[in-house]
């Protein structure tokens, strides 16, 4: 087993700090670490200190080399610091101290809208007869149609309210009347960082939609709520189209958010 102080003795070039952009992340982000935590706490806590990243980063190596992981991949994998961006994107590496006092490294993904205000927003919105709209929409990242509701980022300078009118007309084509906040959800709370509002709202006004040149939306589906039940017990649905019939997942996570919160808000006999 290598020992983390022979391993730094012999390595000492490997241990460079984190780059400048990861600290300026953290100064001109404070939501990235405005809860710091502490793992006295039985919190994951988030180390600032350079000389404890260094060491963190150690540790995070030590574990992979002794997991057989090559070194090259092991010194990748261990750095502290911005692992990547894009336009969207930043995805960080923190050194962390964990609940059982042991320092390491902890991954996190965060949406770069999500650092000046909301990152997105999800709508449920319904029409006539309580009915609810969908979008027949295909996803890149898990290859399939899925029935998902309305939902997209928050531009600079937009209300959770003018961003869910905005998603709604260009997606489905329907305006926005009335809107109702149910909740901030987190996607996947173990690696992403973001929250995204929900709201429920009335749909009105159909009109033609006009979806954005990256989205893959074939129709707009209009639901009763048994219909959606039946369909999400199923995992799927088979929404008819003109020339075929589609079948679609449903799972999504907005979705079932949603239709939770309105019957847990419904007045009770």
């Amino acid at each position: 087993m290598i020992k983390f102080a022979i391993f730094t003795l012999l390595t000492p070039l490997l241990w460079a700090a984190p780059s400048e952009q990861y600290f300026d992340l953290l100064k001109q982000s404070p939501k990235l670490h405005d809860i710091q935590g502490s793992h006295k706490s039985g919190e994951i806590e988030i180390i600032l200190d350079p000389l404890q990243i260094k060491e963190a980063e150690g540790l995070a190596m030590e574990r992979l080399l002794n997991n057989e992981v090559p070194l090259d991949l092991a010194w990748e994998w261990s750095r502290i610091g911005v692992v990547a961006e894009d336009q969207y994107l930043f995805w960080i590496r923190d050194g962390v101290i964990f609940p059982s006092g042991e320092k390491g490294t902890y991954d996190r993904i965060v949406w770069k809208s999500h650092l000046k205000a909301d990152p997105g927003v999800a709508i449920l919105p319904t029409v006539e007869d309580n009915k609810i709209l969908l979008n027949l929409n295909y996803r890149h990242a898990t290859r399939s149609w899925e029935l998902e509701i309305p939902r997209g980022l928050v531009q600079d300078g937009e209300t959770i309210k003018g961003a869910a009118a905005r998603k709604l007309m260009n997606e489905t084509g329907y305006r926005l009347d009335d809107c109702l906040l149910l909740g901030t959800m987190a996607v996947d709370s173990g690696i992403l960082g973001s929250l995204v509002p929900v709201v429920a709202c009335k749909a009105v006004s159909p009109a033609d939609r006009n979806t954005d040149y990256s989205e893959a939306i074939l129709d707009n589906v209009i639901l009763s709520m048994d219909e959606l039940e039946s369909a999400l017990l199923k995992g799927f649905y088979d929404v008819p189209l003109s020339d075929k019939t589609q079948r679609a997942k449903v799972r999504d996570p907005f979705l079932t958010f949603a239709l939770l919160h309105l019957k847990l808000r419904r007045p009770k006999d």
